[in-house]
């Protein structure tokens, strides 16, 4: 029975750890992002729709206002933790008791979108945002499981045998879980390291056929160049040969203009030399 009770409390506590860490990473994702009036999208949150949009990826739905947000979840009486929402009235002159909403992080510091001018920030929950927190709310906690007694426990032995694994190698895949990982410098999931993988071999595939038609694109120009070269050699030889047709052409007439005058001066010649004879 302790065996089952220490399973299913590691089961509860991992689950915890789990949800914090996607929480924190969710929300640094957009650390330094635009704070927009309205905004709930990460082109531009405002302080309760950045909130509201973290927890949604996780299953978690919360309502669009820090007022309203500040109704759900358990009172936090203790420390903070990861994940817990954080309140403040910023500016009483709004007349609403609640008018800012941040997600705590670790060591006294939150994360949230502050304002226009400085967008999505870190600040330390001290000094003006000390004097104007009213307290937080917890939605990430361990599920409290009735736990049935000695004599009616019916799990498959299948279970004890995934528990035991997850005792040993806790952080590991064997349990359904989305758990986290260290990849290239990051701290992410399983799920978003596959797909990251999933891309880059996707990427490298697409790198390898734009360097096949680069290549082709390539000895296409080279063979289209050939044959312009080619070209251009046939229509040089080809003028070559008009250009020679031509001269032999003109020379030729010339030769018959200069023949027929000489023709004609010999018969002026013989014409002088028989009016001579007539003389005589």
């Amino acid at each position: 029975m302790k065996k089952t009770l220490h399973l299913l409390l590691l089961s509860s506590t991992l689950l915890l750890a789990n949800q914090q860490m996607e929480v924190s990473t969710l929300a640094k994702k957009y650390l330094g992002g635009k704070y927009v009036w309205g905004g709930e999208e990460p082109s531009g949150f405002d302080c309760s729709g950045y909130t509201q949009y973290i927890f949604n990826k996780i299953g978690i739905n919360l309502p669009r206002t820090a007022y309203a947000q500040s109704k759900v979840g358990t009172t936090v009486k203790g420390s903070l933790k990861k994940g817990d929402l954080l309140f403040f009235n910023t500016d009483p002159s709004r007349g609403i008791p609640v008018t800012h909403v941040g997600v705590y992080l670790e060591k006294g510091k939150f994360i949230h979108a502050a304002s226009k001018s400085k967008g999505i920030i870190i600040s330390a929950l001290a000094n003006k945002y000390q004097q104007t927190y009213l307290g937080a709310k917890r939605l990430l906690q361990a599920k409290q499981t009735s736990y049935p007694s000695k004599n009616n426990i019916t799990l498959p032995k299948e279970f004890f045998h995934a528990y035991k694994k997850a005792l040993v190698a806790p952080m590991k895949t064997q349990l359904n879980y989305d758990l986290y990982r260290i990849y290239k410098g990051q701290y992410l999931r399983e799920s978003q390291i596959k797909e990251l993988q999933k891309m880059e071999n996707n990427q490298q595939e697409s790198n390898v056929q734009k360097q096949k038609k680069e290549i082709q694109i390539e000895e296409g120009k080279s063979v289209l160049k050939k044959v312009e070269t080619e070209a251009q050699a046939l229509l040089k030889e080809k003028i070559d040969k008009e250009r020679l047709a031509s001269i032999k052409i003109t020379y030729s007439a010339h030769e018959a203009e200069e023949l027929g005058a000489f023709e004609e001066r010999a018969l002026s010649e013989e014409d002088a030399l028989d009016a001579i004879d007539e003389s005589l």
